[in-house]
């Protein structure tokens, strides 16, 4: 992707909503050198779709030069990764403002639920391609639990157990397939265990610090 990078890459926390996953975005802002954003709702699918639009009008329609008076004329000078690139560098810059020290940028979202299971693959990949190096952190959380925290307790118990288990499915399936770039983690396991915070931090290479972890699982938020 033209224009800044930061040097050492890309982390994107997956998840959804009521998961724990403002402690674990907490958790990444202490690390030296992490500049991590919160929800942006979900602004990077349509810049996908944008791009799949364009890719697709190249496919179908520009594999050969096209005449003027053509109702396609045109489609065949586009450039779908070029085009990637700049709404990327544009959202990069305007959306997620990273300062030019960050060495590591990233954000959580909680709405990849808005793509169907093909999408949410070819959204993530899309992602990796583009965000390098790209690393995924999925977080899970109980479904019982999350039926009982926040807006979820509105919602009939089980439309929330298919809505987490399909998500949770996702996660799983696209963590078996790109393990190199993925880690799974749950937060019953880490929720008031600071010390597991530690394979987190193994896997993005950055030194663990168990005090300051300490501190802030102490750390009540509010929201």
């Amino acid at each position: 992707m033209a224009g800044w990078q930061p040097k050492d890459g890309y982390v994107f926390v997956v998840t959804y909503g009521r998961s724990g996953s403002t402690l674990l975005q907490t958790v990444l802002q202490s690390i030296d050198g992490y500049f991590f954003r919160g929800e942006n709702n979900n602004a990077i699918l349509p810049l996908f779709r944008s791009f799949k639009r364009v890719k697709g009008a190249l496919e179908e329609h520009g594999y050969r030069e096209i005449p003027e008076h053509g109702p396609w004329f045109g489609a065949d000078k586009f450039n779908p990764d070029r085009y990637a690139q700049k709404l990327l560098q544009v959202f990069l810059e305007e959306v997620i403002q990273p300062p030019k020290d960050a060495r590591v940028v990233g954000f959580k979202e909680i709405r990849f639920n808005e793509t169907g299971p093909i999408e949410f693959v070819d959204l993530l990949n899309f992602m990796a391609e583009h965000f390098k190096p790209a690393k995924f952190i999925f977080n899970m959380r109980r479904w019982e639990d999350v039926s009982q925290s926040g807006w979820w307790k509105d919602y009939e118990p089980e439309k929330v157990r298919r809505e987490v288990e399909k998500n949770d499915r996702q996660f799983l399936a696209y963590a078996e397939e790109h393990p190199e770039r993925s880690y799974l983690m749950r937060y019953e396991d880490y929720s008031g265990k600071p010390e597991q915070f530690e394979g987190l931090f193994e896997f993005l290479g950055e030194p663990f610090d168990l005090e300051k972890m300490q501190a802030i699982s102490e750390r009540r938020l509010k929201h």
